[in-house]
């Protein structure tokens, strides 16, 4: 029984795969998002038996910051997993939006060991003090229920947590100015041995 309300869903067919997608006929999703996302959730799931997937929202306190100020936090977390948890292969999945109410901001889903952390509270407090404190850059927002842990051959979890990252892929305040509006690791799916 699924413990969370989906407001709204969807279907998106990619790779033989009926994907659960938060969106309906008023609010769409961008498919090539969808499947760059899959794409990252099943490669985090070859490489580990179980994926902690982490939300949290960037804001931004002046509406110049580029897209380096992510990518540096991405580089900075990664090289911090590694030395910390010896943490290899961990994914990631952003995208940059701007509205008139929370103005510029970036949307970020982690795809993490789930063997090594079975949580997000170090990794949410690590983002917040560089965020915030070291570099200055705005706030951090952590939604209601941040994470979720995947179980490899799971469905459920998987259609929980990849249904709940999906909010990243819609059409809404997306494309803004001329900076890229997205990006993403580059896990590939683990190669089985023969």
């Amino acid at each position: 029984m699924e413990s969370f309300h989906r407001e709204r869903e969807s279907i998106h067919y990619y790779k033989g795969v009926a994907l659960p997608i938060n969106a309906d006929e008023n609010y769409k999703c961008i498919p090539v998002l969808v499947e760059k996302l899959a794409d990252q959730f099943w490669a985090a799931l070859s490489l580990h038996s179980k994926v902690l997937s982490v939300r949290i929202d960037l804001h931004a306190d002046d509406d110049n910051v580029q897209n380096n100020a992510i990518e540096g936090l991405l580089r900075w977390l990664k090289q911090d997993l590694k030395r910390s948890y010896r943490m290899n292969d961990v994914g990631h999945f952003w995208v940059r939006e701007y509205g008139k109410k929370k103005k510029l901001h970036w949307h970020l889903v982690l795809l993490l060991d789930g063997n090594i952390l079975q949580n997000s509270w170090a990794v949410n407090d690590k983002i917040k003090s560089y965020w915030e404190q070291t570099r200055k850059i705005g706030e951090v927002k952590i939604p209601r229920n941040c994470f979720t842990q995947i179980k490899r051959g799971d469905a459920d979890s998987f259609e929980k947590a990849f249904y709940r990252a999906t909010y990243l892929t819609k059409e809404r305040s997306k494309f803004v100015g001329n900076s890229r509006s997205y990006g993403a690791s580059r896990l590939s799916l683990k190669q089985k041995n023969t």
